[in-house]
């Protein structure tokens, strides 16, 4: 009876390992096979059928959102610190705020799949700007700036920098 047994499960491991062998075939070399779905899975995080990789380009990207926060000291303007390429924006804002490192520090912006910059007129005035490049985003930061400014010439306080959608 115990020769039995083992001899039922080595049969049904060997099965399993086979069917997912062949499973993983059919994702072809830049993916495998994801029974819980049963899917083929890209290491780029693509999901296509099982099989269809091959004949059709079927592939499903499951897009990924990327968030960026700029933090910077309003009371003294010794310090600014960016964040980018978190995939939530609480980390984002968290880890802009952190970086900052000072209590006067203050979320300026925060941004996602795009770029963010920081402009200002006096220390307790600094603006955020948005855009689809570092250039972008800067411009508008400068144009938001001078919307508002109280008195004095608009400068850029932090350069544009980027969270992008993979």
């Amino acid at each position: 009876m115990k020769r039995c047994l083992r001899t039922l499960l080595l049969s049904s491991i060997a099965c399993t390992i086979s069917l997912m062998t062949q499973a993983d075939n059919l994702c072809g070399d830049d993916g495998y096979f994801v029974g819980a779905i049963n899917a083929c899975q890209g290491y780029n995080g693509g999901i296509w059928s099982a099989g269809s990789r091959g004949s059709s380009n079927t592939q499903q990207n499951t897009p990924r959102d990327y968030y960026g926060a700029i933090a910077a000291d309003v009371v003294n303007g010794e310090q600014a610190h960016e964040s980018n390429n978190y995939t939530s924006a609480s980390a984002a804002k968290q880890a802009a705020l952190k970086g900052c490192a000072l209590s006067t520090c203050k979320l300026i912006i925060a941004y996602k799949n795009g770029c963010g910059a920081t402009a200002s007129s006096t220390l307790n005035h600094v603006v955020g700007g948005i855009g689809d490049s570092p250039e972008e985003a800067e411009d508008n930061a400068m144009d938001k700036c001078e919307q508002t400014k109280s008195g004095s010439n608009c400068h850029i306080w932090s350069r544009g920098s980027c969270s992008y959608y993979q």
